[in-house]
């Protein structure tokens, strides 16, 4: 097969670029299209402030004519700043069964993150771990993937993991729960109770949706201060964490949006939705002009959500915020009608979330897993 590998150039490129998963996933009953117009916005690079601080590229392959894989390279500054690295990513990814194209767009990637001074490249991240769907998917439960997070066919680890050098980096795990399953400590009721009644230090409240601005800047700047010493952390600045929010303000729940406050001060924050992937599945990708309708008589219909981060300042840790947190998401999130739900991704390595997830009666039923190869 005579391959070529060029980047994507115009909007002609950019469509063929979107439009492949529409192959790759013509077959899988699971996969859920993301919306091309969203991507088209994150995409832009006049919209989306992430590539003020971001150099990145986009390929397609093509074989006699025909699109065969796509892939992206990105380095970002503020990453290698507060990490002191020299880092770059690769994502997008998405091959037909073919080693030698999927060795080749790999190539291509690492070809231009060494160019850039880059001593390890890092992925699938589209582009880092600031955005949707992280890792490769490598086992788990069948099923349609979760808003946000990754899925892929299942060849998709037997071509990367065969590219020289490349190795498995970090685990995500999803821990999945059920209203059945939950198990909650008496003194976690109680003490419960005794927040709900103003009895103790700690205030949990649900954000302001009038002031939605301040309050996204309050979420961003805990959000920076409780991760900062996370695997995978990159720094968010006010204009790109607002681009990243604004979309959510129609669809969030302020119940599932909780800000953590003690003696007046806040120390965490915890965000909950639904999975709208539950209802973007008869969307194929398109909201219009006929799409809106379905995805609205679905959306009705979901009773799965995601609680998609959570975070207390170090200095607050172990004072149960986080534990109030969860248990006041899942209250809510049962008056709503929901059944069951996920926390995603946690790192393997994060034995407190893991240990507060395994006794509330979650379990681990999905793992994604993130690759690194040294330059």
């Amino acid at each position: 097969m005579e391959l070529d590998i060029r980047p994507v150039a115009g909007k002609k490129d950019l469509q063929a670029f979107l439009n492949l998963t529409y192959t790759i996933y013509k077959d899988d009953p699971h996969y859920v299209q993301p919306l091309q117009a969203q991507l088209k916005e994150f995409l832009d690079k006049v919209k989306n402030p992430f590539f003020n601080h971001a150099d990145t590229q986009l390929w397609l392959a093509r074989s006699d004519g025909r699109v065969v894989g796509r892939i992206g390279a990105c380095v970002d500054s503020y990453h290698n700043d507060h990490w002191n690295e020299t880092t770059g990513f690769f994502g997008f990814f998405e091959c037909i069964d073919d080693r030698a194209v999927a060795h080749a767009l790999l190539d291509t990637a690492r070809e231009w993150i060494h160019a850039r001074g880059q001593t390890i490249m890092r992925g699938p991240l589209s582009f880092t771990t600031n955005h949707d769907s992280p890792g490769l998917l490598i086992d788990g439960e069948p099923g349609s993937p979760v808003q946000g997070m990754a899925y892929n066919p299942s060849y998709y680890p037997g071509l990367l993991e065969s590219y020289d050098g490349l190795a498995g980096a970090k685990d995500l795990w999803a821990w999945q729960i059920t209203t059945e399953d939950v198990k909650l400590p008496k003194r976690v009721e109680d003490n419960a109770a005794r927040v709900l009644k103003g009895e103790t230090d700690l205030i949990v409240r649900p954000i302001n949706k009038k002031d939605f601005k301040n309050e996204v800047e309050l979420i961003r700047s805990l959000y920076n201060r409780c991760w900062h010493e996370n695997w995978g952390f990159i720094p968010m600045d006010p204009e790109e964490f607002y681009f990243s929010a604004k979309e959510m303000k129609m669809l969030v729940n302020e119940n599932l949006l909780l800000i953590a406050e003690w003696k007046g001060e806040p120390v965490g924050f915890s965000m909950t939705v639904p999975d709208f992937n539950r209802a973007m599945k008869r969307v194929n990708g398109k909201l219009f002009p006929f799409g809106i309708f379905k995805f609205l008589a679905d959306k009705r219909k979901i009773d799965y959500a995601r609680t998609l981060l959570l975070g207390v300042l170090p200095e607050h840790r172990h004072k149960g915020v986080d534990v109030m947190m969860v248990l006041r998401s899942y209250k809510a999130a049962v008056r709503g009608g929901i059944t069951a739900g996920e926390c995603s991704w946690i790192l393997d390595s994060n034995r407190a979330m893991n240990r507060i997830l395994e006794k509330l009666g979650a379990r681990v039923y999905r793992t994604y897993r993130i690759y690194d190869k040294t330059l």
